[in-house]
């Protein structure tokens, strides 16, 4: 009888401990917008490229008192989302991209992490972006550092509501394409083409 108590309360633990961690998504969609208007470029090509160097891969950590971080990673390649989204405005702006152009555009992801931290009522949440575009072309380099911070509170006392989150964390890597696309270094450098 006390074997079949022990694995009972083992088992009602080990389910008590599951769905406390099981609250929250591993993955959320990551999806960045693109805002961008004609008339920039005059059909240059440029050959485009993106690398993932961020020291970790999810992209939401939620820390609470007492309680190891919980995190969540994106359920799309967020790579490849911030590449397309970067092609598509620069296509909206009237450049070409294609394989083997003379331009060559590289995208860095060197942070894209949103922290949420409890408070008593509420949640604090800490979004940190820093990304890198390098751009060559005949021997000439440049490379432009782009960082965006920003921080809200949304309401919550139990559990923080993800999809408020993963809006404000699209919300800054929309924001962080605009920025990118609206550089007048990368314009002049891009659109310096013969």
């Amino acid at each position: 009888m006390m074997k079949l108590i022990k694995w009972l309360m083992t088992g009602m633990l080990a389910l008590s401990l599951t769905a406390c961690a099981s609250y929250y998504p591993i993955a959320v969609d990551v999806a960045p917008t693109v805002d961008a208007k004609g008339g920039v470029y005059r059909g240059q090509t440029l050959t485009l490229s993106s690398q993932d160097s961020r020291k970790n891969d999810y992209v939401i950590q939620i820390e609470q008192n007492n309680k190891a971080p919980v995190v969540v990673g994106a359920s799309n390649n967020i790579k490849v989302q911030m590449e397309q989204a970067l092609a598509q405005g620069l296509s909206n702006q009237g450049a070409f991209v294609e394989n083997g152009a003379p331009t060559q555009v590289t995208l860095e992801l060197q942070e894209v992490l949103a922290r949420v931290i409890r408070g008593h009522i509420s949640y604090d949440v800490v979004q940190q972006l820093r990304m890198q575009l390098t751009l060559k072309r005949d021997g000439r380099t440049i490379t432009k550092q782009y960082r965006r911070s920003a921080q809200a509170e949304f309401p919550g006392r139990l559990h923080p509501e993800l999809d408020k989150v993963k809006d404000a964390l699209n919300e800054q890597l929309s924001l962080m394409v605009k920025d990118m696309l609206s550089d007048a270094d990368v314009q002049q450098f891009l659109g310096g083409q013969s």
